[in-house]
């Protein structure tokens, strides 16, 4: 009876003593007795680092707050005699002023790209790891882009969900830091709940060993997931204190300002006139050529140049992201926008229509990256109890990899619906400016002989004069392709049918470029919506029913694997945007390179020569 009342005493012992380590080590503190020299210098040496540095930035800190304090009560002092004296030293700070606002242009630029580099953090925090808690940046990151894309101003309402988001963050790192515990890791074991909210636990301890292991079996994005949410924390945190800052600056410089025009009434014409000086150069700037500016100004009007091409051409742009997104991710949802996007091709004015369709495939375009993130959980497709079978609802458009990172396809589905979010943008932008002035003003706001200008029209005669090879070159590629099957055996009669009628009768060859060009793009179309349509389970059993394989492999149908569909479609997908670039974009300055008159004109030199 002694030696079990013994041991239950050990017992009672061992559990307290396991119970005081483990709130010991939730408060930070450790038993040191047990542990090596080096593991005792790992526990205590960053305490002393960070209370050195805390001490450092403290007395750093309290001294640039007493110059500033004593800056400021000299200001007013010294503005008078600042003031009195500017006009007189006007001109010997003229080339000051000039050195210094190239830099000043440089960083207000620089600031218009912030918003820019909000929307890829956010986007690249809430697709590393989907999961109902970063849902929230997630659903941040669509309405930055619509807002955007609907041209709204971004006022002090963002600051203010950007101050609220950072809140956010930080309440989000304290529960993943409280979560690496071994006490909260008991209170909320793995579970579907824990899944979907998946706070992961990547150190793990106990009172056997004294040292903490980092899990090294997990996926690269619950590594990757903490230095994300890390970065925006502190991106947003810098971006709200200096909008705070800038608020407080802009209050105190006009209330200076109204003490100073009370006060400086007597240098208001001289300093009017320093102004209009300041005001006409600056003026000068945004109207000067390309080559007067800084090689960074050059790049920078380069960029917003080039930027303004893709934007006036994002209708073409938008319809290749829709005929990609459907490769990329075959399915019936997908199938739509390969649908649409032939439709809108064969269009005759195809960009007025697709500016007009913009508002809906923009909007199902956030429907399907909606559903691609909630099937990016952590969970496993036996845990949702769907009516069909795993093929099927791949086949319908959503797929769920147990377990699997999906940040490789929200990026690539984010990266097609920045096209639909730009052509949504010129939409709205061209309602809003339906006046031709302003649309003129905006059309010649490049000079004409500017370096941006004359490099796109150069580039424009080059692709004018040698698409066409690209385009005869793919028509042979795509006829002589693998397998001789019917549908390119009938590409191979339309190549000989325009290289034969080319030789024989050029008038004829001319007139008929235009409408040959328009049915291979239908026949293309064609092509390509059967061996889509093809690639269904039920498609294919129906079809296979009803008329033998073999005479469908003859025509070309055949069914492909997933994992190389993307492939088998890109050829044929190619053809078809580089016809329809020859068709919609060189086709009228090739007709006029090659018109009757140059002809005989150039027959003439030749003969003259």
């Amino acid at each position: 009876m002694n030696e079990n009342g013994m041991e239950s005493n050990d017992l009672l012992l061992k559990a307290a003593d396991t119970k005081i380590t483990q709130i010991l080590r939730c408060c930070g503190l450790e038993w040191l007795d047990k542990f090596s020299d080096i593991r005792i210098l790992c526990v205590i040496f960053p305490d002393i680092v960070i209370f050195i540095v805390s001490t450092i930035c403290f007395v750093i800190i309290q001294y640039s707050l007493y110059n500033s304090r004593s800056s400021q009560s000299n200001d007013f002092q010294t503005s008078t005699i600042s003031h009195t004296t500017n006009i007189s030293s006007s001109n010997s700070s003229t080339t000051i002023i000039n050195r210094n606002n190239h830099w000043s242009r440089l960083l207000s630029e620089v600031r218009h790209i912030r918003l820019f580099i909000e929307f890829i953090i956010v986007g690249f925090t809430a697709f590393v790891k989907p999961s109902l808690i970063n849902s929230i940046y997630f659903i941040l990151f669509l309405i930055i882009a619509f807002m955007w894309s609907l041209s709204v101003e971004f006022g002090r309402k963002f600051a203010l969900i950007r101050a609220l988001l950072v809140v956010y963050t930080g309440i989000y790192l304290i529960l993943f830091y409280l979560y690496q515990l071994s006490f909260f890791q008991e209170v909320l074991p793995a579970s579907f709940s824990r899944n979907i909210t998946d706070l992961r636990t990547i150190v793990t301890s106990n009172c056997t060993e004294n040292e903490s292991h980092v899990v090294t079996n997990l996926a690269w994005n619950d590594y990757v997931n903490s230095c994300a949410l890390w970065l925006l924390y502190f991106y947003f945190a810098f971006e709200t204190n200096q909008s705070l800052f800038q608020q407080k600056v802009q209050s105190n410089a006009t209330t200076i300002q109204s003490i100073k025009r009370r006060s400086l009434i007597n240098t208001v014409e001289r300093r009017n006139t320093f102004e209009q000086y300041s005001s006409s150069s600056q003026c000068r700037w945004s109207l000067e050529q390309s080559n007067d500016q800084t090689w960074q100004e050059q790049i920078i009007f380069i960029v917003y140049s080039i930027l303004g091409v893709l934007e006036r051409q994002s209708y073409f742009l938008s319809l290749i992201a829709m005929l990609a997104w459907s490769i990329t991710f075959h399915s019936l949802l997908t199938l739509v926008y390969l649908l649409l996007a032939c439709l809108l091709w064969i269009l005759s004015d195809s960009r007025k229509w697709c500016l007009r369709m913009s508002p809906f495939f923009t909007i199902y375009g956030g429907i399907l990256l909606i559903l691609q993130y909630i099937s990016g959980f952590r969970i496993s497709f036996n845990q949702l109890n769907f009516a069909y079978d795993r093929r099927t609802m791949e086949q319908i458009g959503i797929r769920i990899d147990d377990f699997q990172p999906a940040f490789i396809p929200l990026l690539l589905k984010s990266f097609y619906k920045m096209f639909f979010w730009l052509t949504l943008r010129q939409y709205i932008n061209e309602k809003r400016l339906a006046n031709t002035e302003v649309n003129e003003a905006r059309r010649n706001s490049i000079p004409n002989d500017s370096y941006p200008r004359r490099l796109g029209q150069w580039l424009i005669n080059l692709l004018t004069k040698y698409w066409i090879c690209v385009s005869c070159g793919m028509l042979l590629l795509v006829s002589i392709q693998n397998t001789v099957v019917i549908y390119r055996i009938i590409y191979m009669v339309f190549y000989l049918f325009f290289i034969i009628s080319f030789q024989i009768s050029f008038g004829f060859w001319r007139k008929t470029a235009a409408t040959f060009y328009l049915i291979i793009l239908i026949y293309s179309m064609l092509v390509l919506i059967g061996i889509y349509i093809y690639q269904f389970e039920k498609v294919h059993v129906f079809l296979s029913e009803k008329f033998s394989i073999q005479l469908f492999a003859s025509i070309g149908l055949e069914v492909v694997p997933s994992d190389v569909l993307a492939l088998k479609l890109l050829t044929p997908s190619t053809f078809l945007v580089v016809n329809i670039m020859q068709l919609y974009y060189f086709h009228s300055g090739w007709m006029n390179l090659i018109s009757m008159s140059r002809v005989v004109k150039h027959m003439n030199e030749v003969l003259v020569n």
